[in-house]
């Protein structure tokens, strides 16, 4: 999306070539040197420090979907997977390698982006240069509680492909990429793909806009797309061949469980109005002015990501990410686009105006990013005032009540699921499934719930763990504990030793040992 268009460039914005150059550079670096000290408000995110939680007892021999019950396919682990086990080669956290190896992930697909664009030489590239540290700030700033999941990676490897396919879309003056550009785009592209298939739509959009603006099918056999479909093919043949067990055993519980609960409402609700403001935002900053293909081609693709934002109807602010920072990259290569038919310089009032509003329809797009899910200092601090290392487990659906504090409190965590979802949902399900009179699915949920709940039980009694954390506000889940008899007497060994609004955390009284047998706790 950006490029050094060498003297012509550095000259558009007011500076020659070497000293514009450097002077971008200089911002750029500054965008990085704030997004550090940005993103410790959000700590590593729970799905991230789980993820680093499931990789380790992968590399330490654990069986993925087998010891570890994880809801994603394997490409999960497999992304995360390379940072992981260099931290552990070098002696460095896992939690410094994953925020530098997504900082590297994003810096690569931008370059990869901005390479491909100077190749293409697009009409925006002009002014796109002195915009490079906007673009690089809406991948490692605007993320908040989204950067370095899933889909914030595979939309950062998105762009390049994005690029090249408005470069297909308007061929300039006889240009064509190369082969090896081709599938070096195509390979970055197949990464959201890969994080799920769904997003296949985000890939297709634009790659039949391109179709129809060139009045011909045979785009949609180029190089790229050839890359992304035998990588695709060859995932799923792995997939078939070294976790079968993901097909027959995990997505069938998925299926029956995690993928009917949702909420379409509270997504249009929360993400509805600021998205279609987004989208206003493409007219009203050129106005009468056609979109170009560079930002056709993104606001195609945001549009195609809403699509899994709707279907997954969770909420969450990691799944919207790829919808409204695609469009917002939209809204960054509009304000790039050059407006040839334009007789006078525009008013520099109503520039200013559009630009405020810009402004303000990202911090409103920015808005859910903003919670943080990291437990207090005092709270771990308390903790760790307590127990040193101990063994962690946890009785809550939420994963972010037990990931990221055990990693914080240097514990081992002892569940082979990264929370109670299931018995959470299932309850939820058996209760929905009452009220609406079909007592035969009602009762069904309910015995999930209740193998679960023995489960999670004979886990606890085997393995003694030293902190047990209490997410309060799963009252469901609670509620049906506090009827067990087994549950009660085995907390009597524990005492509350923290507590937040959401948590409280107990500790294995002294003379309890791990094993059950009087002895001293490992505190």
């Amino acid at each position: 999306m950006t490029v050094i268009q060498g003297r012509a460039t550095a000259n558009a914005i007011g500076l020659d070539a070497r000293g514009g150059q450097t002077w971008i550079m200089t911002l750029c670096l500054l965008v990085l040197a704030a997004a550090i000290p940005w993103q410790m408000r959000w700590g590593v995110i729970p799905d991230t420090s789980w993820a680093i939680t499931m990789c380790e007892r992968v590399l330490a021999g654990s069986r993925l979907y087998v010891d570890v019950f994880e809801v994603n396919p394997p490409f999960t682990p497999w992304l995360f997977m390379p940072a992981v086990a260099l931290a552990h080669e070098i002696g460095i956290s896992p939690e410094t390698a994953i925020h530098a190896y997504s900082y590297a992930v994003c810096l690569a697909g931008l370059g990869l982006a901005a390479q491909i664009a100077r190749r293409a030489g697009f009409a925006e590239n002009r002014a796109l240069f002195s915009m490079l540290p906007l673009f690089l700030a809406l991948l490692v700033i605007f993320p908040g509680n989204a950067f370095s999941e899933r889909e914030h990676l595979g939309t950062a490897l998105l762009l390049p492909l994005l690029v090249l396919t408005a470069w297909r879309a308007a061929p300039i003056e006889g240009r064509t990429p190369s082969l090896p550009i081709a599938a070096l785009a195509g390979l970055s592209g197949s990464v959201l793909v890969m994080v799920k298939p769904y997003y296949a739509l985000v890939v297709l959009a634009p790659a039949l806009y391109v179709a129809w603006r060139r009045r011909s099918i045979w785009p949609l056999f180029a190089p790229e797309y050839w890359v992304i479909g035998l990588v695709c093919v060859a995932y799923l043949l792995a997939v078939l061949h070294f976790y079968p067990e993901f097909i027959s055993v995990i997505y069938p519980v998925l299926a029956d469980t995690y993928m009917r609960v949702r909420d379409t409402q509270l997504v249009l609700t929360i993400y509805g109005p600021s998205y279609v403001l987004a989208l206003w935002m493409l007219r009203f900053l050129r106005p009468g002015q056609a979109l170009s293909p560079l930002v056709a081609v993104f606001t195609l693709a945001s549009l195609a990501a809403t699509v899994p934002l709707i279907y997954q109807a969770k909420g969450w602010p990691y799944h919207a990410f790829p919808a409204f920072s695609l469009v917002l990259g939209a809204l960054l290569l509009r304000v790039a686009q050059p407006n040839p038919a334009a007789e006078r310089p525009p008013n520099a009032r109503i520039e200013l105006a559009r630009k405020a509003l810009l402004a303000a329809v990202v911090v409103i797009a920015a808005n859910p990013l903003m919670d943080a899910q990291k437990p207090s200092s005092e709270l771990v601090a308390k903790v760790k005032a307590a127990v040193q290392q101990p063994t962690v487990a946890l009785v809550g659906s939420d994963i972010a009540v037990g990931h990221p504090l055990t990693r914080m409190l240097g514990g081992t965590w002892i569940s082979s699921y990264c929370s109670d979802w299931l018995a959470g949902l299932s309850l939820y399900l058996s209760a929905i499934e009452t009220q609406a009179g079909n007592q035969v699915a009602a009762n069904h949920y309910r015995q999930v719930a209740n193998r679960y709940i023995d489960g999670k039980l004979a886990e606890l009694e085997a393995k003694r763990p030293a902190v047990i954390i209490v997410q309060k506000t799963d009252r469901g889940l609670n509620a049906e504990l506090s009827r067990r008899q087994d549950y009660i007497g085995f907390m009597r060994d524990y005492r509350q030793i923290a507590e937040d609004n959401g948590m409280q955390v107990m500790l294995r009284n002294a003379g309890v040992s791990q094993a059950g047998s009087p002895a001293e706790a490992s505190n």
